[in-house]
């Protein structure tokens, strides 16, 4: 069967993971994250950051679900954050978005340069985030991974 995911399920797996986190953690958005988890004690430390719902991945995913719902972008958390809230727990170092072709020209227009940066030059799909340099890749409806 499988898994569904609405919009209240993302919201409720943000809400939680940071109801005990601050807001903003300034020391750990200073950080690049390819720096935070570049010996294997800081990745072991992020990834406990992260199971616990803190962390710069799961920093990053607050902001860019409140970006995307406060400018009506409809879109849909897929990838192994999504599959942490069914209980399939595993670390991840980048965040997976599922957007219409329509939703990801508004994300270039709106959000790109405010926030996201495309990952190389050209990019149309692959984005990091300013603040911890967090990937963030778009999957487009209707297409297949790979598809550009």
């Amino acid at each position: 069967m499988p898994l569904t995911w609405d919009r209240v399920s993302i919201k409720l797996f943000i809400c939680r993971g940071a109801a005990h986190a601050e807001t903003r953690n300034t020391v750990m958005e200073q950080i690049d994250f390819q720096e935070a988890v570049s010996t294997p004690t800081a990745a072991f430390d992020e990834g406990l950051r992260f199971f616990a719902g803190k962390g710069m991945v799961n920093t990053t995913l607050k902001r860019i679900a409140q970006q995307l719902d406060d400018h009506g972008i409809d879109y849909a958390v897929i990838g192994a954050v999504a599959l942490n809230q069914h209980g399939y727990r595993r670390f991840t170092e980048d965040i997976h978005i599922l957007l219409t072709k329509e939703a990801l020209e508004r994300f270039h227009q709106e959000l790109v340069g405010l926030g996201y940066r495309p990952a190389f030059e050209g990019s149309r799909k692959q984005f990091r985030s300013t603040e911890g340099n967090i990937r963030v890749e778009i999957i487009t409806t209707g297409e297949y991974p790979g598809d550009g």
